[in-house]
């Protein structure tokens, strides 16, 4: 476990022992996450239905369902504040909770090296990107067999462990349930990755203009409202577009020889993603039948 661990993100920090053990009691293989709280993002609804998933902990990483809050005036709250020396997070109460150690980096971490570094230390091969899709669309498979959506799949929520060469889903916090009545009243998603045009969001090499008529409205009504599931196909494109990025990153270092039988696998990929972000709803793959086609799983 990496006890140096320091993450950051838009609603969240993530310490590892050697940061929180000054203030609290620390847990074996366990990270303190600290959240702001939020009407819209809530991690813990569906916990006890997530634990119910065979093997869950191989697939996702959810926090302790024990929490509790940290108050302004508390010096741990203000030693946090100095540490990422941000007032994103604190502004009144937050909540910490402990969770699984799951690895020390997120995708993302992983695609800054490959593109600023030509790091190809983890990500080396077309074999290994194919294994880490087929292990990500299980863990999506299993969770819409609970009837349970992520809906905000990213490369941020994807915690990655070099050393043991794993790969874990995080963070439920837009997650939401059949019939997915409070999605469709407030639809969410991370702006490049869910299937939805955001004028605001220019499109990069990584990630182009996302191009699906999930939310496009037609008599009064966007097709995800005529049939609700088709929300599971959210989740869909999402991945799509991780997986598209990653190959794109990919890419940019390695050629093969025509009849190289790892450049046969690289097609296998594309022929995913195409899949995956097919721009019509209604004739995109669910990530099971996905699965079933390139996996036969």
């Amino acid at each position: 476990m990496d006890y140096n661990l320091l993450k950051t993100g838009s609603s969240s920090i993530v310490l590892g022992r050697l940061y929180y053990s000054k203030y609290f009691q620390p847990k074996e293989r366990k990270l303190l996450k600290i959240t702001k709280t939020s009407d819209i993002h809530n991690e813990f609804k569906f916990l006890k239905l997530v634990r119910r998933i065979d093997n869950y902990d191989k697939y996702y990483s959810i926090p302790d369902e024990l929490t509790f809050l940290l108050k302004p005036e508390e010096d741990f709250y203000k030693y946090c504040q100095k540490l990422i020396k941000t007032e994103s997070i604190f502004y009144g109460n937050v909540k910490c909770v402990y969770m699984d150690y799951a690895g020390s980096k997120d995708m993302l971490d992983t695609l800054n090296e490959l593109i600023q570094y030509d790091n190809y230390t983890f990500w080396c091969s077309y074999r290994r990107i194919l294994k880490f899709t087929k292990h990500i669309m299980r863990g999506l498979k299993y969770l819409h067999n609970k009837e349970i959506c992520h809906l905000d799949i990213k490369p941020e929520n994807i915690i990655i462990d070099k050393y043991r060469q794993t790969f874990k889903i995080i963070d439920f916090g837009f997650s939401s349930m059949e019939p997915f009545d409070d999605y469709i009243e407030y639809t969410k998603g991370t702006p490049g990755y869910f299937p939805k045009d955001v004028l605001e969001e220019k499109p990069t090499e990584w990630l182009p203009k996302v191009i699906a008529n999930d939310f496009i409205i037609t008599n009064g009504k966007f097709p995800l409202m005529l049939d609700r599931k088709q929300v599971y196909k959210i989740d869909s494109y999402s991945f799509g577009r991780v997986l598209y990025f990653l190959k794109h990153a990919y890419d940019r270092g390695k050629t093969y020889e025509c009849h190289n039988f790892e450049k046969t696998k690289g097609k296998k990929i594309d022929k995913i993603i195409d899949d995956l972000i097919y721009s019509n709803v209604y004739e995109r793959l669910t990530v099971s039948q996905c699965l079933h086609k390139y996996f036969r799983y």
